[in-house]
């Protein structure tokens, strides 16, 4: 079975924020909240697998928050394939994000400035 949810889908920030607190498990203050979430329970049926995912997310964090964004021992990257933030029903202007980490199936962009993060992480 496979679920996708938008934040447009929730009307508060709280609710966004226990919504994507299923998904994730980190846990972050967010002032604004946006993202888009596929996954996918692939135990039903003859064989059991793994789930797959697809966390996509923007958000606006408290400045004392930013670098708990950033992977440990990741160094930034010139850039990263950034077309999966489209999907993200988002109002913010991400043109400032140009601080890149890439960790694997980990993404994680900052714009220091505006205080923005957007990050993915997927398993397919």
């Amino acid at each position: 079975t496979t679920t996708r949810s938008k934040s447009s889908d929730f009307k508060t920030i709280a609710e966004r924020t226990k919504f994507l607190n299923e998904y994730v498990s980190f846990r972050r203050t967010y002032e604004t909240l946006d993202f888009d979430i596929m996954y996918q329970n692939n135990n039903g049926g003859m064989v059991p697998g793994p789930s797959d995912w697809d966390v996509r997310l923007v958000a606006t964090v408290p400045e004392s928050e930013l670098q708990a964004w950033i992977p440990a021992g990741v160094s930034s990257a010139p850039t990263a394939d950034t077309q999966w933030m489209k999907t993200v029903p988002t109002t913010l202007d991400l043109s400032g994000v140009n601080e890149w980490y890439v960790d694997g199936t980990r993404v994680v962009g900052v714009d220091r400035t505006k205080r923005i993060i957007v990050y993915r992480v997927f398993s397919m």
